[in-house]
């Protein structure tokens, strides 16, 4: 069921044992998955889906806030971006989507979308979240979202990835001053 920031019941979904779902309500209202149930914190897991969401609280002992996209992945970035003032009363936003290329080109997209350096993409070894709590991998999930890695556009790097290059001694220039006191300052005219 999903409800409005009040609590009260605004959508259904429901599948049948053939797997087909439909909507109960008005699907317009429906917000991500359990953000009823949240207001703020330090992290914040979004999974793909309702399944997915609820094994991630599972394993998680439901202490920490864990929603879902709604309506899959392809309307993933729509969905953040609904409920970007709920998204930014958490410090970081871990997503977790599947693990096949929808998800991470999702999770991509999503996070394109969303302040820098406050989201992380969490990677699994299974398919999804459900698929390690069935295999009992519980502990690969919590092990995802706490070294997620953050999320940078292409082109930009933290100081500590250019570590290695920082601490290189700069070369000496070709070009030489007369002054050997100045040349030791400057390793010459750079």
């Amino acid at each position: 069921t999903y409800k409005d920031d009040a609590g009260r019941p605004v959508a259904q979904k429901v599948r049948t044992r053939d797997k087909k779902l439909s909507i109960v309500g008005d699907a317009k209202a429906m917000t991500l998955f359990g953000q009823n149930l949240w207001t703020t914190g330090k992290k914040l897991v979004i999974c793909e889906g309702e399944m997915d969401t609820m094994s991630c609280s599972q394993i998680q002992g439901h202490k920490w806030p864990t929603v879902g996209i709604p309506n899959g992945v392809s309307s993933a970035k729509k969905t953040l971006l609904n409920s970007f003032d709920f998204l930014m009363n958490f410090e970081e936003i871990i997503l977790m989507f599947d693990n096949d290329t929808a998800g991470i080109e999702a999770a991509e997209a999503c996070a394109e979308v969303l302040p820098v350096g406050r989201v992380k993409i969490a990677k699994l070894p299974h398919k999804d979240v459900n698929d390690c709590l069935v295999a009992g991998d519980q502990s690969a999930v919590i092990t995802a979202i706490f070294k997620a890695k953050d999320f940078r556009p292409d082109g930009i790097m933290s100081a500590s990835e250019l570590r290695s290059e920082i601490s290189k001694a700069d070369s000496m220039s070709p070009i030489q001053f007369p002054y050997t006191r100045l040349n030791e300052m400057t390793r010459g005219l750079q």
